[in-house]
């Protein structure tokens, strides 16, 4: 169950089990291994927030937290002796859920749902990971090490199928489609609201030295004033897998990425760099690039009608989001990123 770290310039919002960011597995393999393991007892505690009268399970809650809190600490908790970033963290995971509850009163209002045969493939993928473990005490250490449970686990999994779901139906013939992947309406999308950027990315891993890191990341922010190449600088250092071996970049919309991400690539001009961006979990130069019209030609009707179709689904859902009622019970305040285990 162990995590990779996601391209943080495309995070998912479904921070699921065996995709990314959290927490290493604590997996016993040896002989001495315990036999049996009992899960952490969070039954008793109190939803921390309600959306629209609907509690929020606190184990959902604290999957969300514990998620988000790791790509701050790595796991190491002497980073919160001097650092504070629980507001941040809040915010995020509340972001999260909303996004969740909003999915699901989208796809209410299409009568969109899952069948007892799309559950029984959850129930099947939830039990094909599960017989990667040696027994089911390493299961259960695992869902632990990551802030879940069983029952969260499988609302993540169902979550994740629901919203993929709804998504074909909307863009189906069955709908009208209610989201057209019409390839005028994806270009005038791509011409009006789409920017490409990309960046040099050294992370925050664990066991790092983020001083080192720091001085690091300073160096090339001072190479690049003098004039060094930007690729030749992002091939030898970024820690971005996804864009270190390609001149593509990233095609972004606004509010896509995270959000200081997303302002400082908008507020560059074609072939401008950012200042330094620093983030917990390491630090970005980004640059603004100029679009490629015959990248966006021979993608247009895949890459990016996909692209275009999951933003105006999540353009939707934010419609619903901005209506939401939220009430936050008195212990919602009180979590923190040492007291969320």
């Amino acid at each position: 169950m162990k995590k990779t770290i996601c391209a943080l310039l495309v995070l998912s919002v479904l921070l699921s089990l065996f995709a990314c960011g959290n927490r290493e597995d604590t997996t016993q393999t040896d002989e001495t291994a315990e036999e049996s393991y009992v899960p952490v007892d969070i039954s008793g505690i109190p939803a921390p927030l309600t959306i629209n009268g609907k509690d929020v399970p606190y184990a959902l809650y604290r999957y969300y937290f514990g998620a988000v809190k790791y790509r701050y600490d790595s796991d190491d908790d002497s980073f919160w002796e001097d650092n504070d970033y629980t507001e941040q963290i809040r915010d995020e995971v509340l972001r999260y859920i909303r996004r969740n509850y909003a999915l699901e009163e989208c796809a209410a209002q299409y009568d969109v749902q899952l069948t007892e045969s799309e559950k029984r493939q959850v129930e099947q993928t939830i039990m094909s990971d599960r017989l990667q473990y040696e027994n089911d005490a390493d299961f259960y250490r695992a869902l632990d090490s990551n802030y879940l449970t069983e029952d969260i686990y499988r609302y993540l999994e169902e979550q994740a199928s629901l919203e993929d779901k709804l998504l074909q139906y909307l863009i189906s013939e069955e709908s009208g489609p209610k989201i057209s992947a019409e390839p005028s309406l994806v270009q005038r999308y791509i011409d009006n609201y789409v920017i490409r950027c990309d960046h040099i990315l050294i992370l925050n891993d664990e066991g790092d030295d983020r001083n080192e890191n720091e001085t690091l990341i300073k160096e090339i922010y001072e190479k690049l004033l003098s004039g060094a190449d930007f690729e030749e600088l992002k091939e030898k250092y970024s820690e971005d897998d996804q864009t270190n071996y390609n001149d593509v970049g990233y095609y972004i919309a606004e509010g896509d990425i995270s959000q200081i991400l997303s302002d400082a690539a908008f507020a560059l001009d074609i072939g401008q760099i950012s200042e330094i961006i620093y983030a917990p979990y390491g630090y970005h130069i980004v640059k603004r690039l100029e679009k490629d019209d015959d990248y966006i030609k021979d993608n247009l009707g895949t890459s990016f009608v996909s692209f275009y179709q999951s933003h105006m689904l999540g353009e939707m859902m934010k419609k619903i989001i901005d209506k939401q009622e939220i009430i936050y019970d008195g212990s919602y305040y009180t979590y923190t990123p040492l007291s969320v285990k």
